[in-house]
């Protein structure tokens, strides 16, 4: 079941960093610094405005599905999520077109603006049909409509940089076109599973209660980015925004992993703490943290290996020193924050402490306010990458200290000393290679690293690899074995 859910996952992940990396060769070099430093602010803004507003409609989608099943209210659920999504995107949208109306912005922020809402209205949508195709465990579906969703996305952005000169806007543009593709199968989809329900007060009461705090939460990470932005832009200048943004979306591969992981997982911690308690919850989460680190610990290693070719590849030569610096200390906070915010966060969640986590996230936001202002206006987006890094390890102490409490997830020593040793072998192959430029060097390190960070697993037998494996071969072997037999005992040859 593990192996399929995470094959089913696999085209997803594999899309959602090409495109990410292609995202950042295309923008930064069809756009200007200025205009992708623009464009890398405005995404934050978005990104926190979305998260306050619509993230806890989407957080209710997925953690209330399993309870509406049991109770045999699952119309009543779809009814009520519907009812709050057409609510809450009436006043977003009156209120954005307000306030651009009277905001005295020009032409060119106000065309930016606009775009940004209506790809943020139409992504409310998608994300309520995927949070509920994961508490159904409907995973292809969820990777086939995400997969649409980024393509088309990508290809629009794309097109309105290259076509139309949107400028900063254009990746929006894209976004909003993709959206209402993909919202236009999944409003029909929810509006037959509602069909019949009844909206609830009540139950849309119980949904804020649970999911406002989690939004806070979440807007306060993404509010800090933006003033991180602000605060770079303000002292060292917009170019030192777009390469702190390339050197952000140079990590964001290992961003996606833990949420393709989680996807997969958290649907299992879950029904595992509804129907056996912690207990079962437990069992669940050490697999689950082992798991994790076996494909991130070395995803972040082999992203700091590789950060000279990688930006070199990927990155304008306007950004890219600059971003050459930055990289890895972003992989490094990509590893820890990944951690603190898709494993141990869970232990909030499962336990409706989500008010809880909310107040916590203030910690390591300050201090990367405060580190950022400090190191940035000498070190630019250099200084504003080890802040995040700093406050990222802030981050995961607190949020493992804290959820010890509410569950006490298990940490598998003995896997993480193999899976630190094999990365350990992964290093020393890769810095003993030969090093220069081009992608044919990239993909010979990539290469070397994953064939010896796997080799080095199965070696150690990590979750019983070697065992598996020498299996597998024993099989093959007597298969082989009885054909060779009968074919000299068979009489007619």
């Amino acid at each position: 079941m593990t192996t399929r859910r995470l094959l089913t996952f696999a085209p997803l992940q594999i899309i959602q960093a090409l495109i990410g990396l292609g995202s950042i060769a295309a923008f930064t070099r069809l756009m200007t610094a200025e205009q992708f430093g623009e464009y890398a602010l405005a995404l934050s803004l978005s990104l926190a405005g979305h998260t306050l507003a619509f993230t806890w409609v989407q957080a209710a989608a997925f953690r209330f599905l399993k309870t509406a099943q049991v109770q045999r209210q699952t119309a009543d659920h779809y009814a009520t999520l519907l009812a709050l999504a057409a609510g809450v995107s009436l006043v977003i949208a009156a209120g954005a077109g307000l306030l651009l109306a009277f905001s005295g912005l020009g032409e060119h922020a106000i065309a930016l603006s606009s775009f940004a809402v209506g790809a943020a209205l139409m992504r409310f949508a998608t994300r309520i049909a995927r949070e509920s195709d994961r508490a159904e465990l409907a995973f292809s579906r969820y990777s086939i409509s995400e997969t649409l969703y980024l393509l088309l996305g990508f290809a629009a952005g794309v097109a309105g940089l290259v076509f139309f000169d949107f400028g900063a806007a254009a990746p929006f543009a894209g976004l909003l076109v993709a959206g209402a593709v993909v919202a236009l199968f999944d409003i029909r989809r929810l509006a037959t599973q509602a069909h019949g329900g009844t909206v609830s007060a009540s139950r849309a009461r119980l949904y804020a209660a649970y999911g406002a705090p989690l939004a806070i939460a979440l807007v306060v990470d993404l509010a800090v980015q933006a003033l991180v932005r602000i605060i770079l832009m303000q002292g060292a200048g917009a170019a030192h925004i777009g390469a702190f943004a390339a050197a952000f979306g140079l990590a964001r591969p290992l961003d996606l992993l833990f949420v393709g992981l989680c996807a997969a997982f958290a649907p299992l911690m879950l029904r595992a703490y509804e129907e056996n308690g912690a207990d079962g919850a437990r069992e669940v989460a050490s697999r689950v943290f082992a798991m994790l680190a076996a494909v991130t610990v070395p995803a972040a290693c082999g992203l700091i290996l590789v950060d000279e070719p990688l930006t070199a590849l990927m990155v304008g030569e306007s950004l890219r020193a600059e971003a050459t610096r930055a990289a890895p200390w972003m992989a490094i906070a990509g590893l820890f924050s990944g951690f603190a915010y898709y494993f141990w966060a869970e232990a909030f969640q499962l336990a409706h402490r989500t008010g809880e986590r909310a107040l916590l996230m203030l910690a390591p936001a300050i201090a990367q306010l405060a580190l950022t202002a400090w190191l940035a206006p000498t070190s630019g987006a250099y200084g504003a990458a080890i802040a995040t890094c700093g406050a990222s390890a802030i981050g995961l102490a607190v949020m493992a200290s804290f959820g010890w409490r509410h569950l006490s997830m298990p940490v598998p020593w003995l896997d993480l000393a193999r899976i630190g040793a094999s990365t350990a072998a992964m290093t020393l192959a890769v810095l003993a290679t030969p090093q220069g430029a081009g992608v044919a060097n990239l993909v010979l390190h990539v290469v070397v690293g994953a064939f010896t960070y796997l080799a080095s697993a199965v070696a150690l037998d990590l979750f019983g690899a070697r065992t598996r494996a020498s299996a597998v071969l024993q099989a093959i072997a007597r298969k082989l074995h009885e054909q060779f037999n009968d074919v000299f005992t068979d009489p007619t040859t």
